[in-house]
């Protein structure tokens, strides 16, 4: 039976869709996103029909004059004084509703009045461990494929807890811990996090009341109990204050067991196989298609044109080891490294009689000692496969610096009394899990950050090894590619250079969330370059504060110095969108030096899924892509590690330049090229991790040389 791909994406039915009126507004603001979504639901609550915020204005399928629409401005100007700034709304006499346009306006505003239906739909499928339950959720979104408007739909399976905040805040010691903590408003389906505890209801009722237009919301205020509890949450763009009972505790995977949580069950129940999740979306989109709104979703049967594979971009997955030996995608990485050895060794470590210098930091209970002595001889045996040979650094006798108690100030003496003797990697061995770095991810004071914090700083790498990593089989061969990795081995480059460039850099700022105010700071541009075979080059800091999401002309010129860019051809993978005018900032700069840039935005969410189906639905292999445009498709670039969950592809996009498919090429083939796991990533190298090294520069965690050969994110 021939495979037939398809996604989850809708094409609009335009014959139903009423015609559409655009509103501009004139504001004393610079960001206009959250007072158009603000003024949009309130224009739906007075004058009926479909308003949403979209592409800088507000569009309806109401034609209301200007008159009306200000008069109603003014009436709102005594309700909120956020919506004060609003000086003006103003209909756009001259705007023509674009494929895209007319696809968000569906997905975000006609689809949006069948919620309860799909509540229904979902409700069902939640699972409860205890006071954790696996909730099912949805998101629309609005597209164009081929300039024709269409709508995608995305089930998505989140940790909510069963209690509300007011029932939460009850079994909590002191009411300053909820600070922090991420919710959900349950009524309105959005999330923010806690940034201030602003007192009793009995204080806040009819402040709170003055402020609200929805009718639900204002019934929740007035029947909650006097000393119910209020409190301040901050999105991405304002703030909001809301009575507890409207909010929800958010989960993360790494708070799972202080709650009496098996984590690998629920990580299995947050997974849903490719044809439970095809279905769950087939149930919503016939509410659509029973309202006319959209037709059968795109597949390769009826569309072949926008669905490409590995054949129609030209990737095949091969990488070059060593002597000489090209390995084929279809087999295992490690086996033809320990058959022809590595692509090029260190000058340091030669031969086994050139051993790597381990310093091991043991911090994990003494009732493992019998797995993690276990764990180091596998370990002296996986990297012995390899060609290379390990000693530990001894200190007094000791092979292992043991930590009875984990401290920052213990770790820290213990890194102080390895130093000295040059180790070339420290072994640290921590107690727990793996998952309980993610829980620490927001935390300063956390010991992975601590570790850190000593060694990038100093330039020693480190491998950090989880106590219930030690009798884990799947985990030696990354624990010893990435020992050999971080010691300035290169374990393989791509098989053949990429054809059209000469360079790819990965560019991204690192941010980080303000603890109480809304918005973010930008605290630093990162890039890495590498050559076209995948060769790592060197990373670049700029050190600097940059106000604002855009990277500033003069970095991006810093980033790209004339020595080593004039007259290349250069392929820029961006970790998320360009911001502001930084394509034309690129632009300019390669002009000036005779160069070619070619741009690519790497969007890591937000895609809809892609299947293949023959006998059954599965998961589509890698290298399946949706192609929008010429210029924009969404990427199955890796499949995913665990049986029985569907793929999340990436949403890839080029600058008029570069086709679509040399873009897709770019991003597979530099996805082979990760050290540090056998396992294929999701991102190209240029980008992965780029979230973990912002989030360890912002922290005050770099390497004292802001420009260096050394990749210390491994």
């Amino acid at each position: 039976m021939p495979t037939n791909f398809f996604a989850d994406v809708f094409p609009v039915n335009t014959e139903v869709i009423p015609p559409l009126f655009a509103y501009t507004i004139k504001a004393m603001a610079d960001d206009l996103s959250a007072l158009g979504g603000k003024l949009a639901y309130r224009l739906k609550n007075k004058f009926g029909g479909n308003w949403i915020w979209c592409n800088g204005q507000i569009i309806g399928d109401k034609q209301i004059s200007d008159n009306d629409l200000n008069a109603h401005l003014k009436e709102l100007w005594a309700k909120e004084d956020s919506l004060k700034d609003i000086q003006s709304i103003i209909s756009n006499q001259l705007w023509k509703p674009s494929a895209w346009e007319i696809g968000d306006f569906v997905a975000r505003g006609v689809m949006s009045n069948y919620q309860a239906e799909i509540r229904k739909i979902l409700d069902p499928k939640k699972q409860n461990f205890g006071k954790i339950r696996i909730d099912r959720d949805y998101s629309l979104r609005g597209w164009a494929v081929g300039e024709k408007p269409a709508i995608s739909i995305s089930v998505s399976s989140n940790i909510g807890h069963t209690q509300n905040l007011v029932e939460y805040a009850c079994e909590i010691k002191d009411i300053q811990d909820l600070i922090g903590m991420m919710v959900v408003v349950v009524a309105k389906d959005f999330k923010g996090e806690i940034c201030e505890i602003t007192g009793k209801l009995s204080e806040q009722r009819e402040w709170l009341l003055s402020k609200s237009t929805d009718e639900v919301t204002r019934n929740l205020i007035k029947r909650a109990p006097d000393d119910e509890l209020t409190v301040k949450i901050a999105t991405r763009t304002t703030q909001y204050v809301y009575i507890a009972s409207m909010l929800r505790p958010i989960v993360r995977m790494g708070d799972l067991q202080r709650f009496g949580v098996n984590p690998r069950q629920v990580a299995k129940a947050l997974r849903l196989d490719p044809a439970v999740r095809a279905a769950l979306v087939r149930e919503i989109a016939a509410i659509g298609k029973k309202h006319k709104i959209i037709t059968d979703n795109f597949d390769s049967k009826t569309a072949p044109q926008v669905f490409l594979t590995t054949k129609e971009v030209e990737f095949i997955p091969e990488l070059r080891v060593g002597n000489n030996q090209v390995h084929q995608g279809n087999q295992r990485i490690y086996q033809s490294l320990q058959k022809h050895g590595l692509f090029s060794r260190s000058p340091l470590f030669p031969d086994k009689k050139h051993p790597i210098k381990i310093g091991v930091i043991n911090a994990s209970p003494e009732a493992s000692q019998d797995s993690l002595m276990n764990f180091l001889n596998k370990l002296k045996l996986a990297i012995d496969s390899l060609g290379f040979s390990i000693e530990s650094v001894k200190i007094e006798g000791q092979w292992q610096q043991k930590i009875e108690r984990l401290t920052r100030a213990n770790l820290e003496n213990a890194v102080n009394r390895i130093e000295p003797h040059k180790p070339d990697i420290l072994l640290v061995l921590f107690p727990g899990d793996a998952g309980q770095e993610q829980a620490e991810d927001d935390d300063d004071d956390s010991m992975y950050h601590a570790l850190k914090s000593h060694t990038i700083r100093r330039g020693i790498p480190s491998q950090v090894v989880y106590e219930d990593t030690f009798s884990e089989e799947y985990a030696m061969d990354n624990i010893a590619l990435g020992i050999l990795a971080k010691t300035r081995n290169i374990p393989f480059v791509l098989a053949k250079p990429l054809p059209y460039a000469d360079i790819v850099v990965g560019i991204d700022i690192a941010r980080r969330q303000k603890k109480k105010l809304a918005g973010s700071v930008n605290a630093t541009a990162i890039a890495r370059i590498y050559f076209s075979d995948g060769q790592f080059l060197r990373y670049v800091i700029h050190d600097a504060p940059i106000d604002g999401e855009t990277i500033p002309s003069k970095v991006l010129r810093d980033l790209f110095p004339l020595k080593e860019f004039q007259g290349k051809r250069v392929i820029i993978h961006r970790d998320g969108l360009f911001r502001g005018d930084e394509k034309q900032a690129l632009k300019n700069w390669a002009s000036e030096i005779q160069s070619e840039f070619m741009l690519v935005e790497v969007i890591k969410t937000g895609a809809p899924r892609i299947y293949q189906q023959t006998t059954m639905i599965d998961k589509p292999p890698k290298g399946t892509a949706f192609k929008l445009n010429a210029n924009e498709a969404f990427l199955v670039s890796s499949p995913p590690p665990f049986k029985g969950s569907t793929p999340r592809p990436l949403h890839i996009r080029t600058d008029g330049n570069f086709p679509i498919e040399k873009a897709i090429h770019s991003v597979l083939s530099l996805t082979l090229l990760h050290y540090g796991s056998v396992r294929e990533p999701r991102l190209p190298v240029t980008i992965h991790y780029s979230d973990k090294i912002a989030e360890l520069s912002l922290l005050g965690i770099k390497p004292k040389d802001l420009e260096g050969d050394m990749p210390f994110w491994l």
